[in-house]
Formats: structure tokens, sequence, C-alpha cells
């Protein structure tokens, strides 16, 4: 199955180790392999190649593995990209995680070519080799990813018969449902797989998702926390979660689930900005502040996150605190014609008004058709 016309990519935070797989995969006879030094190059590496495997560590920072995976999966046109995962060990905990990103693999450090070469040739066959049942999903994955959701449905029923007490497939016939506008069938065949496998990860995610395009956020919480049981550490469903607790005053217990998403993701500043933004919404100004001031003490250069902060100050009145802000905004670009208008906006909410003034003006040298500095300088 290995040949040395494959493209191996191999991502792993720590120099030695990608040099150790890259050795062992020469010796094994592969010898087009790149390197990423961590998960964001690793996703810029496949955005700019096309790779026929992925060797990858679980434990990286910024960037995970199982993170790292889940991104590249988003994609659908990486669905078939075989994925080995490099880890310590392989608890419970890992395989719930993995089987949600359809992990194909995992090995165990320490490690030596001959088991890496197992790993990958038993990878490659089960790929090459599907069940029909696979193959009817194959089939209906790419009828799906293509908009013709009546023939994928077909080929899901297909692969029923093949395999009639599948959890999986009829999560697949429910999501095709729900994207030709079918929600009474939808609903019915993602609850049937939900009671089939209560374990099932992706239908109570796919259930929760639908009832919240359905507006019925009580059904979607429902769905979302039994996911949430089963595999707690995935933080985009800990902040959902959270928002849909937060829109139901429940403030404890959103708090708990943006820790949680926190606690696995702890570098993103888009999360904590996700948060901030839930919280601001919300009217919980004070913790909106505290988590975008989290967000630019991991990103100290993004102006927007300047902006939230001070509009979530500016609600409470803490104008001064506000200015301050929007100056540190300004010195990473001063040519942000917004920034002043919102300064402006501050100042003039302090009772600042000559500061107010040079702002407004200020943002309109920027950007003379901004109407809404104009109109602010025509009211002082």
């Amino acid at each position: 199955m290995l040949n040395s016309s494959m493209r191996f990519l191999v991502v792993d935070d720590m120099t030695n180790m990608r040099r150790t797989i890259r050795n062992m995969l020469r010796s094994i006879g592969i010898d087009k392999i790149d390197e990423a030094d961590d998960g964001d190059t690793g996703l810029e590496r496949i955005k700019a190649n096309k790779y026929s495997f992925v060797v990858c560590d679980w434990n990286m920072p910024r960037l995970s593995g199982i993170d790292f995976l889940r991104k590249v999966r988003d994609e659908a046109h990486n669905n078939d990209l075989p994925f080995l995962m490099v880890t310590a060990e392989v608890s419970e905990e890992q395989i719930v995680m993995a089987a949600e990103t359809d992990v194909d693999g995992y090995i165990i450090k320490p490690f030596v070519a001959r088991t890496l070469e197992d790993k990958i040739e038993g990878i490659l066959h089960r790929r090459a080799n599907p069940s029909e049942s696979e193959k009817c999903i194959n089939t209906g994955l790419a009828y799906h990813n293509n908009g013709q959701y009546d023939r994928a449905i077909q080929e899901f029923e297909k692969a029923l018969e093949f395999n009639p007490n599948s959890a999986r497939v009829r999560q697949l016939i429910g999501e095709s449902n729900i994207k030709k506008g079918d929600f009474v069938q939808a609903e019915a065949i993602l609850k049937e797989a939900a009671q089939i496998n209560p374990m099932f990860i992706k239908v109570h995610q796919t259930l929760g998702e639908f009832y919240q395009e359905q507006g019925n956020t009580d059904k979607a919480m429902e769905s979302i926390e039994k996911a949430a049981k089963i595999s707690p550490n995935n933080p985009d469903r800990q902040t959902t979660l959270g928002k849909m607790y937060l829109e139901k005053g429940r403030v404890d217990k959103a708090e708990k689930c943006f820790t949680e998403a926190i606690k696995h993701d702890p570098n993103s500043a888009e999360r904590q900005n996700l948060i901030g933004e839930a919280f601001l919404e919300s009217g919980y100004e004070d913790k909106a502040a505290d988590a975008f001031r989290d967000s630019l003490s991991i990103n100290s250069n993004n102006v927007h996150t300047y902006n939230r902060l001070g509009i979530a100050l500016r609600k409470k009145g803490k104008y001064r605190e506000a200015i301050e802000e929007y100056k540190l905004a300004i010195e990473v670009d001063p040519y942000d014609e917004v920034i002043y208008y919102n300064l402006g906006r501050a100042y003039l909410e302090a009772q600042m008004f000559g500061e107010a003034k040079e702002c407004f003006r200020k943002a309109l040298d920027l950007d003379p058709d901004f109407a809404e500095a104009q109109e602010m300088l025509n009211r002082l």
C-alpha cells in the first residue's frame, strides 16, 4: 500500500520527535515528507499542498492535535485524508474525543519504525477496502457535499440495508433531510439514531444544531447537554452551551461552561472574544470586559477587541477606563477611523467635549464620508 509517491505531513512541536518520525518514514520508503511545528502551521501546509497522510502529535501548544484534526475535517475535501494520532497514552476520554473527529488510528510513544509502518498500512488498507456499507456511505457523502441530497439519502438507505442498526447512517440521513428542508423526517430519524446509540455524540450535536435553527432553545440545550456529558472536552460545544445558558439567564452554568471551554483552549484569543461577545449581548458588561481583557493578554494587537472592550466599559459608565483602552488601540493602529470615533464617544460621555471634537475631526480626516462622525461633530 505504501509507495514512494505518497506525500506525508508530520505535525509535532518537538523537533526531535519530528526528526525521529521523518527518519522512520524514510526507512520504510517514504521520501516526500513535510513538517509543521504546531497545528496552525499544519493547517497552512494542508491549505497549500496535497497530502496522502498526516502523522500528528496529540499534545501541542496553541492548537492541540485534536483541535487541528477538527479544523482539518471541517473542510469537506479533507474528510478522506488519513490521519494517525501520536500520543503518550490512550484514555477513554481521548478515544471519545478522537472518534468525534474521525481519527483513523493511534500510535503510542515510544514506538519503532515497524510499528509505525503497520499502523499506516492498516489505515491505508481500510481506506482502500471499505465494506459495502462504507462504499454507500462514501458515495452518499459525495452526493451530500455536492448538494444532491435526495441521491445522498438513497445511498445512505442502501448502507442501512447492510447495517440496519447503524446510528451513524441514520445521523447522515438526518443531516441530508435537514439540508433538503424535510425537517419532520430529519427529526424523526435523528431521534431514532439517538435511541439506538445514546453514546453517539454526533447525533446529539446534530439534533442540538437542528433545534437551534428551529428556534427551540430548550430542546437544543437538552441535546447539546447530552453531547457535552459524553465529551466534556470540546471547547466549541462548551462555548455554545454557555451561550444557551446565558440566554436563559443561568449565568453560573454559563460561566462553568466557558471555564471548561477555556481550559481546553487556553491560548485562543478568539475563544475569549466569543465569550466576551456572549456576555456583552446578554447585558453582563463587567464579565464581557474581563473576557476581552483576557483576549488581549493573549493577543494585544487586535484593534477589534480593544473596541469591544471599550464598548463594554462605556456601557457600565467606566468612561475613563474606556478612553485608556481606545488609546492603546490607537497605538496598535493609528489610522483606524472607527477607533477615533469610539474614543470621541467615550470623551463625550465623560463630558470632555474638546477632546471629543478632536477625535471626531480625526475620524473625518481619515474618512471624509464617515457620516456618524460628522453627525456627532455637528451636535457638538
